[in-house]
């Protein structure tokens, strides 16, 4: 049986996501809480949902710059064209979510996790985490939970 889904799992799942952004797309990342996800500005949300002893979905926000970096990286192409910025944008989330996955894992938390989609209207309700980069926001909202877990805050860390 895994532990409760609570402030030590959530820190280490930030923070393998974290260190994921440096190594794929070349990015430092610093957190902090939000009430509410900010301005869209010119970004490109995706959703994926979790499966298995977590459930639920979680969206990623990406600034634009950051999914064409990606693009850009695996393309090797100086100046990716525009219209692949969601390409970028959804294999950069599927990137970080198997990533930050093994967190839940290394807790106990069988997981598993559906196709990355564009997300498009209002953002879902959850714990939202902004992470403050170079090339702006990233917001992620967390609106999954365990069977006896539903996120509503992260403590900040000891």
């Amino acid at each position: 049986m895994p532990r409760p889904l609570g402030a030590d799992v959530l820190h280490r799942f930030l923070d393998l996501v974290v260190g994921q952004l440096r190594d794929t797309v070349g990015v430092d990342a610093t957190l902090s809480m939000l009430a509410s996800a900010g301005d869209a500005g010119d970004t490109i949300a995706v959703t994926i949902d979790f499966a298995g002893d977590v459930r639920g979905p979680i969206t990623w926000v990406f600034p634009r710059p950051i999914a064409l970096e990606l693009v850009r990286r695996m393309l090797h192409d100086p100046a990716p064209r525009a219209e692949i910025a969601p390409d970028g944008a959804t294999e950069l989330a599927n990137i970080l979510t198997g990533r930050a996955a093994l967190a839940l894992e290394d807790y106990g938390f069988r997981c598993g996790f559906g196709v990355p989609r564009l997300h498009h209207g209002a953002l879902p309700g959850g714990l939202i985490v902004r992470m403050q980069t170079t090339a702006g926001p990233i917001d992620l909202v967390l609106s999954m939970g365990s069977a006896t877990t539903r996120l509503r805050t992260i403590p900040a860390p000891p």
